[in-house]
């Protein structure tokens, strides 16, 4: 073969790569489930029909929860606010009243199952921790940091949205305001 045929060929697989990895996320975007749909005058809700993959590998939707102003929290054990916030909203968590529910969902796909276990035991966090192990949930909620907030009304409409750690004070001061 002469160099141009070589030339070509190449171009041609680095041009057929490129337009795999277009289709790609084309059709890995479109698959997703959004948990969070905009509604027509422009605030958020949750999907409750979101698939939930828990720490101990059972699953669940956020179905389980409706009718609760609940609070999602995204964290990975490696995250330094994360470790800090952690003693906060487990003292959140054990004094919350019954219509308010805490999840905390590990960035699985950025972490791992057995630090996200070991974060738990280190801090003995008894809230529910979910595993988001191929980043769907952080990309359907547009998580750029961690930690991130979500908290949603008892009717599922995202009322707050904080980046980075919260205490339980702020924790308890946005909940009282809804």
């Amino acid at each position: 073969m002469n160099r141009k045929k070589i030339s070509f060929i190449i171009s041609a697989l680095i041009i057929a790569i490129f337009i795999g990895v277009a289709l790609k996320n084309v059709f890995f975007q479109a698959s997703l489930t959004p948990s969070m749909t905009v509604l027509e005058d422009g605030t958020k809700q949750i999907n409750y029909e979101t698939a939930l993959t828990k720490l101990d590998q059972s699953s669940t939707t956020f179905e389980a929860y409706k009718g609760k102003i609940v609070v999602v929290n995204f964290w990975a054990s490696w995250c330094g606010p994360c470790q800090k916030e952690a003693p906060e909203l487990e003292a959140f968590y054990q004094q919350k009243s019954k219509d308010v529910e805490l999840l905390a969902i590990n960035a699985t796909a950025y972490d791992s199952y057995k630090k996200a276990a070991a974060f738990k035991d280190t801090y003995d966090l008894s809230f529910p921790i979910f595993l988001d192990e191929e980043g769907v949930l952080q990309k359907t909620f547009e998580v750029v940091n961690y930690p991130s907030t979500f908290i949603f009304d008892k009717e599922g409409k995202l009322q707050h949205s904080v980046k980075g750690e919260l205490t339980q004070q702020q924790l308890i001061q946005l909940i009282d305001d809804l």
